[in-house]
């Protein structure tokens, strides 16, 4: 049988990505493998943040038919317990309840109840969106709700004590007087007026004029009440003529000869 010789060339020609002419694709791994990265982040964003409101919505679930198992109190008895059998059907209609309401729950009852306390677990399965690539097609969040009967008269009072009222009692009663009443002082200032003049007007009433003010302006002296005069009196020159009001002399006075009674000039 006889060989085409071209083949291994024709070969080699088809797997070089560079040859001319050939139009295949190509793929970088590096983008394989970026592409895988970013749909598991997109998985665990998502669908983590799916799965912790699933769990939030199962433990609040447990939770209240904890609370529901608890409330049936044996009423005739002396200590506070729980009542099983009716603790266990109140979980059950709760759960029914919870069931009927919410289809995600996959599992919801009791896994341990006495007289003193009670578990319920509730299990919700969520169902994934992009981990399912990956081979995660559901996620479960599980809760767990605990309750106790607890006798309340029995524990410790932690609260702070409050220190006891102590009142004396006295025979006094409301309004009695317990001594005279002194009236407040007041500094009220006095009023200026001269020694000898009566007393000034009083303006501030109601308060009465205060006893201890006094005159207390010395009166100036004047001219025409009877003082002497003080000072050096003037002294005058025999043969001086007085002086007139200007004070220039009045001139020589005219000589006058004295006459006996009865002659004539």
């Amino acid at each position: 049988m006889a060989t085409n010789p071209d083949r291994p060339a024709r070969l080699r020609e088809f797997l070089r990505v560079d040859a001319p002419g050939n139009q295949r694709g190509a793929l970088s791994p590096a983008v394989a493998i970026l592409a895988v990265m970013i749909f598991t982040l997109a998985g665990l964003v998502i669908d983590g943040g799916r799965q912790l409101g699933a769990k939030s919505r199962a433990v609040g679930y447990a939770q209240e038919a904890a609370r529901v198992g608890a409330a049936t109190i044996e009423l005739n008895t002396s200590e506070a317990k729980i009542d099983t059998a009716k603790a266990g059907t109140a979980v059950a209609a709760f759960c029914a309840e919870v069931t009927s309401n919410d289809p995600a729950v996959r599992q919801c009852g009791t896994t341990e109840i006495t007289d003193e306390s009670l578990q319920v677990q509730v299990v919700i399965g969520n169902k994934t969106i992009f981990l399912g690539m990956v081979g995660i097609d559901h996620l479960d969040a599980s809760g767990i709700g605990e309750a106790h009967a607890e006798q309340g008269i029995n524990k410790a009072d932690e609260s702070p004590q409050i220190p006891p009222i102590v009142v004396n009692p006295t025979l006094d009663g409301p309004g009695v007087s317990t001594g005279p009443a002194n009236p407040p002082t007041l500094d009220l200032p006095c009023p200026s007026w001269t020694i000898g003049s009566p007393t000034p007007r009083w303006t501030l009433t109601p308060f009465p004029f205060p006893a201890t003010c006094t005159p207390s302006i010395t009166p100036s002296p004047s001219p025409t009440d009877g003082t002497p005069p003080t000072g050096t009196p003037p002294t005058t020159t025999p043969g001086t003529p007085p002086t007139s009001g200007g004070g220039a002399p009045a001139g020589p006075a005219q000589q006058q000869n004295s006459l006996p009674p009865g002659s004539g000039r």
